[in-house]
This record gives structure tokens, sequence and C-alpha cells, in this order.
């Protein structure tokens, strides 16, 4: 088997994976998108995401702070007190709750964190667009901004059923197509994260 070959056969492979996936998510229960409380992650509220590179400074404890990427659990370690869970917080969130836990070692911590460099965001975009696959998106992406680097809807959508499945969300998240064309804040302001799936049925 040629290498060009193999490559062909290993993301077909995968895309048939993710198809699978999305055809499995689509009888799941699911969420409205303008049902959902502000998001986190809306514009201009950037929100902590596997891969991202954190750093964390405890101000006159050099020994406590650290430079950390946050793992496939969506955790950080940290010096003295362990684990962190950062996945899905704002940096100045997480700077709050470290700094609650280092007060048991601590006298008043000064806690910062910012986020170095962010993880790729790739998602991956299934079901009736005209081209399915794994897209790299720029930080900030919405799901319309996933759409439209998929090709958009394909002619047999229901564009009433888009979704998106993510890992750290119990339930599904349901988008109108019309919604997010006529830029429905709840619907545009929904950030995409890396590892997202965006289904179209």
């Amino acid at each position: 088997m040629t290498s060009r070959t193999f490559a062909s056969f290993a993301a077909s492979f995968v895309l048939a994976g993710l198809v699978t996936l999305g055809g499995c998510a689509a009888t799941g229960p699911f969420v409205w998108a303008d049902s959902l409380p502000a998001q986190s992650g809306s514009s201009g509220d950037v929100v902590i995401a596997d891969g991202d590179m954190v750093n964390v400074r405890v101000f006159n404890q050099e020994p406590l702070s650290t430079r950390e990427k946050v793992r496939a659990d969506g955790k950080i370690a940290m010096p003295v007190i362990g684990e962190v869970s950062a996945r899905g917080k704002r940096p100045a969130q997480l700077a709050g709750e470290i700094q609650e836990r280092l007060k048991q070692v601590v006298v008043a911590p000064s806690v910062t964190v910012m986020i170095e460099q962010g993880a790729e965001l790739k998602v991956s975009v299934v079901g009736e667009v005209r081209n399915s696959g794994v897209f790299q998106l720029e930080p900030g992406a919405n799901v319309l901004h996933a759409l439209a680097a998929a090709g958009g809807l394909s002619d047999y959508a229901d564009s009433d059923k888009v979704f998106v499945i993510r890992k750290s969300l119990p339930q599904r998240v349901r988008f109108r197509y019309n919604d997010l064309r006529s830029a429905d804040p709840k619907s545009i302001h929904f950030l995409l994260q890396p590892g997202d799936v965006v289904v179209v049925e």
C-alpha cells in the first residue's frame, strides 16, 4: 500500500467514525441554544480549553507558580495543592479558585492566570453539509463559522437541526440556522471549543 493510499484510507476511516458519532448522538437529549444561560465563553469572555498553555503566577511565591498545559481531562497540576479543574473557566475565575485553595498554605495569596497560548481550534463538522471533515478555525469561531468552513448546508439539511456535541456538556446544544444567520445573540455568542462536533441532520 503506498503512503498516499494509506493516508486516504486513514482519512476516510476517521471521517467515518465522526459520521457514526453524529448519527449516534442524534437520538440523545438536547437543549436549545437560546435557552442557555449567558455562556462563560461568549464573545469577549475567553474560557480555558483543553490544550491551552496557562501561566499561573502566585505573587512573591515563585515555587508555587507554574506554567501548565491543560490536559485532556481539563485539569492542570499545581505545586502543593495538586490537581485543579481548569476547562471551561475564565482565567480570573480559575485564579480565584486557586487563591482560595492556597489560603491553606499561604497568608493572603495573590494569584493571576493568563492563557499564554491557546490550543488549536479544531472542530468536526458532519451530517448534511457539503464537505464533512475536521476544520481548524480561528479562536473565537462560532457554529456559523464551522458551517461555512464545511461549505454550508446540503440540499437535504433540516435547518432547524444543527447540533453541537461537547464532551463537557451533558446534552447536545441545538441551533436554528436562521438564528445563526440573523445574528441571534445567544446563537452567535456560543463559541466553539477544541474537540467540538457540529452535526447537521
